[in-house]
């Protein structure tokens, strides 16, 4: 055991105790930590690991399961390793969780006039309301207290509804009254929770929004964005540093472009601060851990003093597989691995939520992960497995089929193949394309056109894109394939209490399977039609035979994915969870055209169209 990793295991008692909040131990240690040379460090030790319960719906007010907030929950959290417990959901308001300060913190009559918030809430309105949210917070970081575990509360500031009001929203953080709002309700904030410890601060996304210096704000126009940011998150983590002693605001630069944030780095007080990141420049990505973005921000924060931490998605379930719970622990691991080679890291953190009252191999490795930063693959893998007794070896080659399909599918496609369990296999019968994410703000018209090869949809997608895609989601859904052959041989050699749990996993394997399918079979059908039309308007019988042949074999598949996914779906036995119990007329009908009438099928079908969302938006190849 070398010595950084001795001293995570001494310090971490003492950082995440009862009282962190105003024990001068945490504060040594926290500087212990920070100041650690790198040749000491070579896997950097990470302290502060945050954990939350939840498992929200991304796109709707909803859970995908609810995840209880209690004593044996909590427990299981701090027994993986957590020491942070975030004492809210920050999605999409299940339970009308909160997603801004206004949501917890009223003002005085005076105060509101004084400083009015401009912007209506979001949340439930009314005293009750106010009073039960924050009533749950209390309950949350009592629990978290009680089991010696440090708090932190994740917000959006300033709030201004999203991107509802565009390039110039109301709450300006030029406008004085902004910034001496933010410091009442911070200085509110730590009388009501005494034992709240940190912040975790968006200033875009969770309902925060900023103006646009290419926008019409008065104050704003012509002000670059880090000379105006820059001193709106110096007034929170020095007010709440002055509020809450020990405590820090973490500021999460979520939708800046690489410059705006590398330059804010360079700028801001660290006194009191931390950064927190996505675990890449374009979003949180479970194969796409620590980009270049990620090195260089932590490289300067380090140099500059500044702690850093990593979101990342530490179980079986994420934003990206929603609503599946799957098992790829290597991921898990690999991801892990590359954070924990930051210059300055002190934490990792869950961005999604955890459901720790079921077995998750993947949240199991990361409680390995953290017991052992230096764990080697085959290490890890026996150990995880070992508790599945006679099927520990089946199990490994399970997890290392599932993790390379896992790796192989094109996650970087677009922002829309996220979500995957919202896609339809009965996907939509024009031609595919690659639905790009178009949204104002300045990383997503600058810096993550370099991960995903679809943003603007300003054009169409060249074939040999398409092919890109298809091609990998084969290779993907191969993978997948093998890894249900290993699990329906072993799950009957599963101790009994892992059952439930892996039954779960091979169905939400094989509905993501079918959904890579689903992708594969559009984008070929798509290229066979273009090249079909371009044979038979020129007379070529030979090649329009061929093309024709392999274009109904390639539909009779794509047919029998969904009659599979029906089946199975039918079959359900977690039915909240079921998409597209139905047969497919439509391809029934296309597949029928194909063998009758091929100049009108050529018309009909595989062609372009305009874009009608007609599948929902997360069906990605779907106009």
């Amino acid at each position: 055991m070398n010595e950084a990793h001795v001293l995570t295991i001494q310090a971490v008692p003492c950082f995440g105790g009862v009282t962190s909040r105003h024990a001068a131990c945490s504060v040594a240690v926290w500087l212990a930590f920070a100041l650690i040379p790198l040749a000491k460090a070579q896997v950097h030790v990470t302290p502060y690991r945050v954990g939350f319960l939840a498992q929200p719906a991304s796109s709707e007010p909803a859970w995908i399961r609810r995840i209880e907030w209690n004593r044996e929950n909590i427990g299981k959290l701090k027994a993986l390793g957590f020491t942070v417990i975030q004492v809210d959901v920050a999605w999409t308001r299940p339970d009308d969780e909160i997603l801004c300060l206004e949501d917890l913190v009223a003002l005085t009559p005076a105060e509101q006039q004084e400083y009015p918030q401009l912007v209506p809430l979001r949340s439930r309105p009314g005293a009750e309301s106010l009073a039960a949210r924050q009533e749950t917070i209390r309950q949350r970081i009592a629990l978290a207290k009680e089991a010696g575990m440090r708090t932190l509360l994740l917000v959006g500031a300033p709030y201004n509804a999203h991107g509802r009001y565009g390039d110039n929203p109301p709450n300006c953080i030029l406008d004085e009254k902004t910034s001496q709002r933010h410091v009442l309700m911070l200085e509110r904030l730590a009388q009501m929770f005494p034992e709240l410890d940190d912040l975790q601060v968006y200033t875009y996304d969770v309902d925060a929004w900023l103006c646009s210096e290419f926008g019409n704000c008065a104050r704003c126009r012509g002000v670059p964005l880090h000379a105006r940011l820059v001193g709106f998150v110096n007034t929170l983590a020095s007010t709440w540093s002055r509020v809450a002693p020990g405590g820090r605001v973490w500021w999460e630069p979520w939708e800046l472009s690489s410059g705006q944030s590398l330059r804010c780095m360079e700028l801001l007080a660290p006194e009191g601060l931390g950064l927190v990141m996505h675990c890449n420049a374009a979003e949180c990505m479970a194969t796409m851990a620590v980009d270049r973005w990620v090195k260089n921000m932590g490289t300067v924060a380090h140099r500059r003093g500044i702690p850093v931490m990593v979101q990342y998605f530490l179980g079986g379930t994420s934003e990206e597989t929603e609503p599946y719970f799957l098992a790829h622990p290597l991921v898990t691991l690999r991801g892990l691995r590359a954070i924990a080679s930051l210059p300055g890291l002190l934490g990792i953190k869950e961005y999604y939520g955890l459901g720790p009252d079921r077995d998750d191999p993947n949240l199991r490795m990361t409680g390995i992960f953290f017991e052992n930063p230096t764990v080697g693959e085959t290490e890890a893998l026996e150990q995880l497995a070992q508790p599945y007794g006679q099927a520990a070896g089946q199990m490994i080659q399970f997890w290392k089929l599932t993790s390379e399909g896992m790796e192989l599918f094109p996650w970087e496609t677009t922002w829309y193949i996220r979500q995957i369990g919202r896609s339809r296999v009965d996907h939509s019968l024009s031609a595919a394309t690659l639905r790009g994410m178009d949204i104002n703000t300045p990383t997503w018209r600058s810096s993550r056109h370099s991960t995903f090869l679809r943003i603007e949809p300003a054009y169409p997608p060249h074939p040999w894109m398409l092919e890109d895609v298809q091609l990998r989601c084969e290779a993907a859904a191969q993978r997948m394939g093998e890894a249900l052959a290993v699990g329906l041989q072993l799950r009957q050699h599963l101790p009994a209490e892992f059952a439930t749990s892996f039954a779960q996993i091979l169905y939400d394997l094989g509905r993501l399977q079918r959904r890579a399918l689903a992708y594969a079979y559009h984008l070929r059908e798509t290229n066979i039609a273009t090249c079909l039309r371009a044979a038979h308007q020129d007379d070529a019988a030979e090649q329009v035979q061929r093309l024709r042949q392999e274009l109904l074999g390639v539909m009779t598949k794509d047919l029998g994915n969904v009659s599979a996914d029906r089946l199975a779906t039918l079959a359900d036995p977690w039915p909240a969870l079921a998409v597209n119990a139905g047969t497919w007329p439509d391809m029934e009908a296309a597949i029928a055209i194909l063998q009758q009438d091929l100049p009108q099928f050529l018309d009909t079908y595989f062609a372009d169209a305009p874009d009608q969302g007609s599948k929902g938006a997360f069906s990605a190849t779907s106009r």
